[in-house]
């Protein structure tokens, strides 16, 4: 019997500067993949805090050739188990599927990447940032949390917070965010991971067809270092 391991490691950077990294495991009954998108909460000014948070929602709100109900609809007809998150550093797009579904589910979450940013949408999923700002607000762990890291960090981008603010938030017009994916959503800032059951040269040759058409422009980021100074700070509610 054989001991060699199946599992290979691959990476790979498309002309547009997006980076492919893969591992593929033949004997894996199951297959994922995801966008790192490296935007998040420390990449945003006062005026759109919580944006990045907001763009997220909104990548299932509609593209060119979907609806937000026909992106619901063909991630469930496939059985993908598909989310997205935000921290302060990245904002991350996913999915998991039966290897016979990994081009399908690929060919769907790539499309979300290019969203309409629709204005009824944005008025519609904006009521329901306000909804999630004002629950994490009931939750104490999470005030001390917020609270301690801008105390810590002060006007530094990394104690921004995730969610931003009711005001912020509230007073977000859609030009503004569709200003900042414009800012912050191309190609060579990101870095596209599959992992499992699929194929290597399939999976480059559709993500380069899939983003030969995306914008490609230069993305910083403010990493000054943080000098934290010691100080005490109570909380009442």
């Amino acid at each position: 019997m054989s001991n060699q391991n199946p599992i290979q490691f691959h990476s790979t950077q498309l002309a547009n500067g997006l980076t492919i990294i893969g591992e593929v495991n033949p004997k894996s009954v199951s297959a994922a993949l995801g966008f790192f998108v490296r935007t998040g909460a420390r990449d945003e000014s006062a005026d759109v805090a919580g944006v990045s948070h907001f763009l997220e929602h909104m990548m299932f709100k509609g593209t060119a050739k979907r609806t937000a109900l026909d992106i619901g609809f063909d991630f469930g007809a496939i059985g993908a188990q598909s989310n997205a998150y935000t921290s302060e550093e990245n904002t991350v797009y996913y999915a998991a599927v039966l290897p016979e579904y990994f081009s399908e589910a690929f060919e769907i979450l790539s499309d979300m990447l290019r969203p309409t940013l629709d204005v009824g949408e944005f008025t519609t999923e904006k009521n329901v940032i306000l909804e999630e700002i004002a629950l994490y607000q009931d939750r104490p762990h999470f005030v001390l949390f917020e609270s301690a890291l801008k105390a810590h960090f002060g006007e530094h981008p990394a104690g921004n917070s995730v969610l931003g603010s009711t005001a912020s938030v509230g007073g977000l017009p859609v030009e503004k965010m569709r200003e900042y994916f414009a800012r912050r959503y191309s190609p060579s800032n990101m870095v596209l991971v599959a992992a499992g059951n699929y194929d290597w040269p399939s999976f480059v040759a559709a993500a380069e067809a899939a983003t030969k058409d995306w914008k490609v422009y230069t993305c910083s980021r403010d990493t000054r270092p943080h000098q934290p100074v010691g100080k005490s700070h109570t909380i009442y509610k």
